[in-house]
């Protein structure tokens, strides 16, 4: 019978695309009935006929491409010589008012049809990403404003009812220069707090964002949910006998009774404080009924080991301070954007990649930092700084192009790819590496060529900001060895990583899924207040994507046509009815608006002939109308051409 579930997904989607065109169609269809017109053809698709028949004067026909849909009307083209008939019936003989009327009831029986398939969705419940905040990327705008991992998103511009894909939408098609309010719901605050942000577009991105990443819960992802790290790897979570959807409840040391654990922050303490010895981790397992058995649950006490840290033996230089987060220890005890920390309690020969775990190990106890700091005449000075670190816990997992975070002082650096200090007998020093040598580019060989080929080299520049990142990625990516250039030499070094032997990541090698909230079937009112928002806000959202497209702030690449569309339906289709539904909405109300706008021969441009007319007093000049469709069905051609090669590319090299 599995077999038959593509096939089934892809009948409703075909369905569910067909009934959104239908109902556009059947829109100007009744209207023009109701006013007297005669519709010559009614048309689901183009091209070719492949089902038709005629009931009274019209024919009714599903044609063989399905890009669309239309209604023919008697005398509707400018061109054609009935349009010039007195017969009453034809549609250039009816008043202006039902004409636009006419014109307009497919989108409002797309933009009708988009608000039923929201307060369905409603009215069944949904399963939402909730707008929680799992990491924050440095030197971010979000990072820069005070956004933590932890805080949760709960309005947006005044608007409530947030989830993580909706506050990304919000972010992603902001304005030129606009800002964006947050109100956030911070861990052991009573009160929100207001949180203004101007999202950016990177170069290297498609869109602005602020830099956030959600929040993880603690169910265990689909196989593999464990990946080795490093020649080393912790064991992965199969070997423990543990299975995708597992829940982990508890976790503590070995002969001692686990602690429970509520969500991923507390675990990430939790695994930063116990790095360098083996814990246990209690999992909960639900188990379906079957025909033999009945529903219950299993406890799983599964240990897992210490995971070391992969290293070359090298010490890299750190750069002076990038970014510092609003409102934040760093920020209240006086350090500055520009300043260059020389000197930990006192010791100058501190690792800047290690000052994370040193500061969380000091957590709630003073301790004194020495910047340089540069004046307005370009002298320097050192100042001292004495702060208390809170328990932020950290991690090895960077982003890439970004600074070393130090979350317990919520600061932030480059990392130099300068070498300041190599370890004796270190795979560094045995491979001839020396203090000031300068890294050009890291080349990952993966242990799985043919599961991890597609790594590709890592290049450093004199500020750079992708060391973080490189070791993130070392002790994620089983490896072989590696190849560095030093110094410009196009002949690279070949180094074997090293365990370190007091260096602990606190990742033990578990995946866990994205926090999924379940929101509850809503009664009749609440799944119409929340349909009629939803409606008003896809609405503004695509007028806010094509002014970002205008200013340059969205790229092309994001466009997508009939494959993109189709593929999205059958994912929504596989997750089940609701998602469909509520997908169809979406398509309806984006059906609704771009059919609108003023191009001919789209329904808007149509209306844009019209109000010429109703100005004028008379109908336009045959000319313009036939010279504005044809520039108008250039235009549209040309953006189908677009969007279908965009859905080629992305469908064969993704």
């Amino acid at each position: 019978m599995e077999i038959l579930i593509p096939v089934w997904n892809i009948l409703k989607v075909a369905l569910g695309l067909g009934f959104v065109i239908f109902l556009h169609e059947l829109g100007h269809f009744l209207l023009a009935k109701w006013n007297g017109v005669k519709v010559e053809k009614f048309s689901i698709g183009f091209g070719p006929t492949l089902v038709g028949f005629r009931r009274g004067e019209t024919e009714y026909v599903l044609a063989a491409i399905p890009l669309g849909g239309f209604v023919k009307m008697l005398g509707e083209s400018p061109d054609e010589e009935s349009n010039k008939s007195t017969d009453p019936r034809a549609y250039p003989n009816k008043s202006v008012g039902a004409r636009m009327a006419i014109i307009s009831a497919g989108v409002i029986m797309n933009v009708l049809l988009g608000l039923a398939c929201f307060v369905y969705a409603y009215g069944q419940g949904m399963d939402e990403v909730p707008a929680m905040i799992g990491v924050v990327k440095p030197d971010s705008p979000a990072y820069e404003a005070g956004l933590r991992p932890g805080d949760e998103i709960v309005a947006i511009d005044g608007r409530r009812d947030v989830s993580f894909g909706s506050m990304m939408l919000k972010v992603s098609l902001s304005g030129a220069g606009q800002k964006v309010n947050f109100e956030i719901a911070r861990p052991g605050q009573k009160d929100t707090i207001p949180i203004t942000i101007e999202p950016k577009r990177h170069e290297s991105e498609d869109v602005p964002r602020i830099g956030v990443a959600q929040e993880t819960s603690l169910t265990l992802a689909k196989p593999p949910v464990g990946k080795p790290t490093g020649i080393a790897p912790p064991p992965k979570p199969a070997d423990f006998g543990l299975m995708s959807g597992d829940t982990l409840v508890a976790v503590g040391l070995e002969g001692t009774e686990p602690e429970q654990v509520s969500n991923a922050e507390a675990l990430k303490a939790t695994l930063a404080t116990h790095r360098s010895v083996p814990l246990i981790h209690v999992f909960d397992r639900q188990l379906k009924a079957t025909a033999e058995k009945k529903a219950k649950r299993d406890e799983i006490k599964v240990v897992t080991p210490p995971n070391h840290v992969l290293d070359f033996g090298f010490r890299l230089t750190s750069e002076p301070i990038s970014s510092i987060q609003a409102n934040s220890l760093a920020s209240n005890a006086g350090f500055q954007v520009g300043d260059l920390i020389v000197k930990v309690d006192g010791n100058a020969d501190f690792d800047p990649m290690r000052l994370p775990e040193l500061c969380f190990d000091h957590a709630n106890q003073p301790m004194t930092f020495v910047v340089e700091r540069s004046g307005t005449d370009g002298s320097k000075k050192e100042v001292s700084i004495e702060v208390t670190p809170d328990r932020s816990p950290y991690g090895l997992e960077y982003f890439p192009s970004a600074p070393l975070d130090i979350p317990g002082l919520g600061l932030a650096y480059p990392i130099r790819p300068k070498i300041s200090a190599i370890d004796e007998g270190s795979p560094a020093d045995k491979a001839g590496l020396h203090v000031g040598d300068v890294l050009g580019k890291i080349a990952l060989n993966p242990v799985d060529q043919s599961k991890d080929a597609k790594l590709e080299p890592i290049t450093f520049r004199e500020k750079s900001l992708e060391w973080p990142f490189a070791m993130s990625l070392l002790q994620n990516v089983p490896v072989r060895d590696v190849e560095l250039t030093i110094n410009g030499s196009s002949k690279p070094v070949r180094l074997q990583p090293r365990l370190h032997p007091d260096w602990y990541n606190p990742w033990r090698g578990l995946q866990f899924r994205t926090t999924i909230r379940t929101l509850p079937p809503q009664g009749i009112q609440a799944s119409l207040h929340r349909g009629f928002d939803d409606t008003v806000d896809n609405i503004l959202r695509i007028y806010a994507m094509l002014r970002s497209l205008a200013q340059k702030r969205v790229s092309p690449k994001l466009l997508g046509g009939p494959i993109m569309i189709a593929s999205v339906a059958y994912n929504q289709a596989d997750t089940g009815l609701t998602e469909l539904v509520h997908f169809l909405g979406i398509l309806s109300i984006n059906l609704a608006v771009l059919n609108f706008l003023p191009i001919p021969p789209l329904d808007g441009g149509q209306m844009v002939f019209l109000i010429g007319e109703k100005v004028r007093g008379r109908p336009l000049p045959d000319s313009a109308m036939i010279v504005g469709s044809w520039i108008g069905i250039f235009m549209l051609l040309c953006l189908m051409v677009y969007v279908m090669y965009q859905d080629i590319v992305r469908f064969v090299f993704s």
